[in-house]
């Protein structure tokens, strides 16, 4: 696997790529937001006691009631939350048939569409953030929409790419990307903002929409629906994983049918825990930045500070991953285990470190969010091991159908966990993130529990 002749693994790096771009133009804005908006005239004008409730901002050694980020946007709190919130409510309109396109249509060529499709958004961002907010509202929303088709694309070409006994550490190393999108795309973003490179926040939009338009054309030329129709593949690795990958799908000739899906405890395992690490992410990539200027930390420390779960999560990544491969692969222990360990590391301990978040950090001890950050990544990858890697390998033969559940899952959670924050945003509440993040970890414990009990790989 781990071999440049290998080009299951060269599909598995392109995967890990497509993930961070598909991402990160998404993530882009809830970091550039913070540039964007001119915070001191928004919050004197829109809430008029959020400097009474909100921390100093420390800059450069000094403190001030000012939120001191320059930007030209006046747009409320409450708007900015309503923007970064539009994509998920996007992808409700097209996440119940993502799957079936996938499948239909073929994950490499839905793939190279939401690619080129998320680029050409990306890069207009500043055209129309200049023009109108509505129309940059209408843009995200429709990215979302487009979003949506991603995550079906890159499960449906794991399951025909990856041997069973490979899926443990490709889902680990492909699904970095999400990590290195969450992390290295904040601070990319808030180097750009700092810049005065095509004006500051613009450049961020540019950057990321031209590099993933280039990089889709490295896919289109690397990577294939199936390994028997990849020109790149050797005689040897296409027999391979004609043996290993068909033969599974083909002993499924009778197709499961629907309802049996809808009513296996393992899917509902799969869909719960999806749903709470969704809920989870979904606070991390779109607000974490906004929490954090919450607390008072400077743009610099921002950028930082949000790449450090996903840092700490491929950090994670890369011990549990081939931990999972050793024990599983010499039949030390079953990859049923091997997954239920994993997933109750990811969820109890994501539930620990999101409680500690809810109640440690302050005005007075704002850097203590980073340590806590650290543990929460680290804990958080276990998920892969756990569910993902069951929901690869417990029906190969319907991964379009378990893609659409669980994407479903996603985006309701994504939808949720928005809402709870524009509810709690438009309150004014001084105590929003408490309970966000406590929300949270009661719904990762919900979520690691059932699947101790009902979860499986078989």
């Amino acid at each position: 696997f781990f071999s440049l002749r290998s080009h299951r693994f060269i599909i598995c790096l392109l995967l890990l790529i497509s993930n961070y771009f598909g991402f990160a133009n998404s993530m882009g804005m809830s970091t550039a937001v913070v540039c964007m908006v001119n915070s001191s005239l928004t919050f004197d004008k829109f809430e008029g006691k959020v400097n009474e409730k909100s921390c100093a901002v420390s800059h450069n050694g000094s403190t001030g009631h000012q939120f001191a980020i320059p930007g030209t946007m006046n747009w409320s709190p409450s708007q900015q939350s309503l923007l970064l919130s539009a994509r998920f409510y996007g992808s409700c309109l097209t996440v119940a048939f993502s799957g079936t396109v996938a499948d239909r249509m073929g994950p490499d060529h839905v793939l190279t569409a939401v690619l080129l499709l998320s680029s050409a958004l990306t890069l207009i961002t500043p055209l129309l953030s200049y023009a109108n907010y509505h129309l940059l509202l209408i843009s995200r929303f429709v990215m979302g929409g487009v979003e949506s088709f991603h995550q079906p694309s890159i499960n449906c070409l794991a399951a025909q790419w990856f041997p069973l006994e490979d899926k443990a550490i490709a889902a680990s190393i492909f699904t970095s990307g999400y990590q290195f999108a969450g992390g290295l795309s904040s601070l990319f973003a808030a180097s750009l903002c700092r810049s005065s490179l095509l004006g500051g926040w613009p450049s961020i939009f540019y950057v990321f929409g031209g590099t993933t338009c280039l990089f889709t054309a490295f896919w289109v030329l690397f990577g294939t629906g199936a390994p028997a129709s990849n020109r790149w593949v050797n005689e040897r690795e296409r027999r391979l994983l004609s043996e290993r990958t068909k033969k599974k799908v083909l002993k499924g000739a009778r197709q499961t049918p629907l309802s049996r899906i809808l009513l296996s405890s393992p899917v509902h395992s799969i869909v719960l825990c999806n749903f709470a690490f969704s809920f989870s992410t979904t606070l991390m990539q779109a607000f974490l930045p906004l929490f954090l200027r919450e607390l008072g930390l400077p743009i610099e420390t921002i950028g930082w500070y949000t790449l450090t779960p996903f840092f700490a999560q491929i950090a994670g990544k890369t011990v549990i991953g081939p931990l999972v491969s050793f024990f599983s692969g010499r039949n030390i222990i079953s990859l049923t285990t091997a997954t239920k360990m994993s997933q109750s590391l990811g969820s109890f301990g994501a539930s620990i470190a999101l409680i500690l978040l809810s109640i440690l950090p302050s005005c007075s001890n704002p850097h203590i969010s980073f340590t806590i950050l650290v543990i929460y990544g680290l804990v958080y990858s276990g998920a892969t091991c756990g569910y993902y890697t069951s929901m690869l390998s417990i029906s190969p033969e319907n991964m379009g159908t378990l893609t659409s559940l669980s994407a479903i899952s996603r985006i309701v959670a994504s939808v949720a966990s928005t809402t709870i924050v524009n509810a709690l945003t438009e309150t004014g509440s001084p105590y929003k993130w408490n309970l966000i993040f406590a929300s949270a970890a009661v719904i990762q414990s919900i979520g690691g529990l059932h699947f101790l009990i009902f979860g499986t790989s078989k």
